[in-house]
């Protein structure tokens, strides 16, 4: 009698742990992490966007591309806008997964200071950037494959 009431007990755990594993699956198999960013440009500074981002955002971007940081990036302009708030341009930064957004801003450090000199400069440029164009929208996306 015990050894068949053990057997039912294991025979019930097993199947307990079956269906919590079976439950458990995703129909999709986890990709690339993407952080992206639309803006408002606002009116008369777009040339004072595309001027930074190509002289201080995408050196920063290539040198963590090649310190294995990120693997890629894109510029994208916005062609359909709804209205003039809308985003004007977006970025997006890719990344190999959410683990690489770990002690993110310590691993950029130097190549930010390398790019701006100091903290003071780097504020400047921000600040700078706050006067031509302002977040619409920031996210962080999933890649994902159906399995």
């Amino acid at each position: 009698m015990r050894q068949a009431l053990r057997l039912a007990i294991a025979a019930l755990c097993f199947s307990f742990l079956t269906l919590s594993a079976a439950s458990a699956q995703v129909p999709y198999n986890e990709g690339n992490v993407e952080r992206v960013v639309l803006l408002h440009v606002l009116p008369g500074h777009a040339a004072a966007v595309m001027t930074d981002l190509k002289k201080n955002v995408v050196p920063i971007w290539e040198a963590e591309k090649n310190a294995g940081l990120i693997i890629g990036y894109h510029i994208f302009l916005n062609t359909t806008q709804s209205g003039l708030d809308d985003w004007s341009i977006g970025y997006s930064v890719v990344y190999k997964n959410m683990a690489a957004l770990d002690g993110l801003a310590d691993k950029v450090y130097d190549i930010r200071m390398k790019q701006y000199g100091n903290q003071t400069a780097e504020q400047k440029v921000f600040d700078k950037r706050a006067e031509d164009a302002h977040v619409v929208s920031s996210m962080v996306l999933r890649e994902i494959t159906m399995r």
